[in-house]
């Protein structure tokens, strides 16, 4: 004797649907780790790695109230004018030439001022360092001891890709300084003589 099984479309479809969201979704959270997991591994250590950015005359680091507004452990420059000098590394195993190192200049709050610069190392040899300077860049603003946002400007360091020479990634870093010409610098920050 043969049965007769009747199957409800409505439970049928809804069940059908319910399992078609869930493979999706497991689906789309695989490639989405899998994705995320190769940009991170090639990601890891920059081909030209950024070491550091000093400051002439010396940066300090302070305190720095304007009325109400106290902004702590402000990054000060206060001098209209200075050199930026960056150090970086080739970490790759083969020699690069021509690396562009390009310096953006902004003041926070009006991207209208801004000053560009363009460096250029010739060469650089595997896991060598070089600096390149950036002479006499002037200051967008001043605090003047008055304004807690007239002197804050923002840095930008790129390292451009230039495969003819061996650079394939691009490197940035950014931070943040404050100038105001009306800070003294402490005994610590300014260079001793003989």
């Amino acid at each position: 004797m043969a049965r007769i099984i009747a199957v409800n479309r409505k439970y049928l479809t809804l069940t059908l649907s319910m399992l078609l969201v869930c493979f999706l979704g497991i689906a789309g959270v695989t490639v989405w780790k899998t994705a995320n997991a190769s940009a991170t591994k090639t990601n890891l250590v920059p081909e030209v790695k950024m070491l550091g950015v000093s400051v002439e005359p010396s940066s300090f680091t302070q305190d720095l109230t304007y009325g109400s507004v106290t902004l702590k452990g402000s990054q000060i420059i206060n001098s209209k004018n200075f050199d930026l000098i960056v150090t970086v590394q080739n970490t790759t195993g083969q020699k690069m030439t021509n690396i562009p190192v390009e310096l953006e200049v902004t003041l926070v709050g009006d991207e209208s001022k801004k000053v560009s610069k363009l460096g250029n190392l010739p060469s650089l040899d595997p896991g060598a360092t070089a600096r390149v300077a950036f002479r006499q860049v002037k200051a967008l603003g001043d605090a003047q001891g008055k304004s807690a946002t007239a002197g804050q400007h923002k840095i930008s360091l790129r390292v451009k890709p230039n495969a003819a020479g061996g650079v394939n990634q691009a490197t940035d870093a950014t931070f943040f300084f404050n100038v105001d010409t009306s800070v003294k610098a402490p005994a610590s920050a300014t260079p001793k003589t003989n």
